[in-house]
């Protein structure tokens, strides 16, 4: 008899999701129609023409220039099924002031992305662009999609804020994805499932509700502060995430200050990069919901083992939290980590006066390396 092969757990019954079409969806701040040019064409033009400076087509398409230009969009749009387009109209303004689009919809799969989403300056950074996404996320579930996908230039910092800020979880970058504009597109994703969507729909209605507005319309508290607390014991350690990004971040930057590195904007890039792409692992310790410590490996080859090797490049404890075991911890649970990935040695360099940190490897099993000597080359 063949043995069976492991599959995913089971969906009985599943009959697909509903295909998606075009309807109304009614918001206070905002509502969505199926795109239409004679309806929603001229504010639309309108509201994006106070983009003066064209930054907001970049990652989406060049600019429309002239009216020639303006009705062939509009028309696509109109005529698309995939992607299905929707304006978002301003209810105070009764104008639309931009644009989203279902895309890849695959009922039979019950996955559908967001996306070709172009919002004027009229719409950015306020209630109503929330609450668009929110009316098409919410749309999305109750057609019975089990997956909402967010894709996006691995460049685009605002589209990725944005993902990360409304719920979604990041899972990968797609590496040389296309070629947009004459440029390479890495394309980055995102997803929220249907088990994920009643927190995260819970979280979006608290903070559109309308007591969470003062009189002039400022949030009360912001989105992030409307999900339940991530409460995390004092023994939690952990591989980090895009969303640990705004903790780990000014963390990693006090590490490199350590080494005379005085500059927060290269080492909020280079740490966000790393989660991005997943070319490293970063653990870390965290008590409460704080970050005490962080470790991060890097992956690398023997060739005489033939075997893979981890470098532990970076290991702090933040000032307030050492002297509790912090750092063995992390060291710990790095071994633990690297032995269940195959990996033949972890290595690391530290300072030959750093005499606290040699005692603390030498007592956890590390092996003074006097075989060898190490050169490098600045370039």
């Amino acid at each position: 008899m063949r043995a069976l092969l492991p599959l995913g757990y089971e969906v009985p019954d599943w009959q697909g999701a509903a295909a998606a079409h075009g309807t109304v969806l009614e918001g206070r701040f905002c509502k969505l129609e199926p795109f239409s040019p004679p309806r929603h064409g001229p504010g639309l033009r309108a509201a994006l023409e106070t983009d003066t400076d064209g930054a907001g087509w970049t990652y989406l398409m060049p600019a429309p220039r002239t009216d020639a230009d303006w009705d062939a969009w509009f028309a696509g749009m109109r005529d698309s099924r995939d992607p299905l387009f929707f304006a978002i109209i301003d209810r105070r303004r009764e104008q639309a002031v931009g644009i989203a689009s279902y895309l890849r919809i695959a009922p039979a799969d019950g996955a559908i992305e967001v996306g070709f989403l172009r919002f004027s300056p009229l719409l950015q950074r306020t209630p109503a662009a929330t609450e668009a996404m929110y009316l098409l996320m919410k749309q999305a579930f109750a057609w019975g999609y089990r997956r909402y996908e967010w894709k996006c230039n691995d460049r685009n910092a605002a589209s990725i804020r944005a993902a990360t800020r409304l719920g979604f979880r990041y899972e990968g970058t797609f590496r040389q994805a296309r070629v947009q504009s004459g440029h390479n597109r890495d394309t980055a994703w995102f997803s929220l499932l249907d088990r994920e969507w009643p927190a995260a729909q819970a979280a979006l209605e608290t903070w559109l509700a309308e007591d969470n507005f003062d009189a002039d319309g400022r949030q009360r508290r912001t989105l992030e502060q409307c999900r339940p607390a991530q409460h995390e014991s004092a023994a939690t350690l952990r591989v980090a995430t895009l969303d640990d990004l705004g903790r780990l971040a000014p963390l990693f930057d006090d590490y490199r200050r350590f080494y005379g590195q005085d500059d927060a904007a290269s080492s909020h890039a280079f740490i966000r990069e790393r989660l991005l792409r997943g070319d490293s692992t970063v653990l870390l310790a965290l008590a409460d919901g704080e970050i005490e410590g962080f470790t991060q490996l890097f992956p690398l080859f023997s060739s005489v083992a033939a075997a893979p090797v981890w470098l532990l490049n970076d290991l702090f404890v933040a000032p307030q939290a050492r002297r509790r075991g912090v750092a063995t911890r992390l060291l710990q649970a790095a071994a633990q980590r690297a032995r269940r990935h195959g990996v033949a040695r972890l290595e690391l360099a530290t300072a030959t006066d750093n005499l606290a940190a040699q005692r603390t490897y030498e007592s956890l099993g590390w092996q003074r390396d006097t075989a060898f000597l190490r050169y490098r080359l600045p370039l």
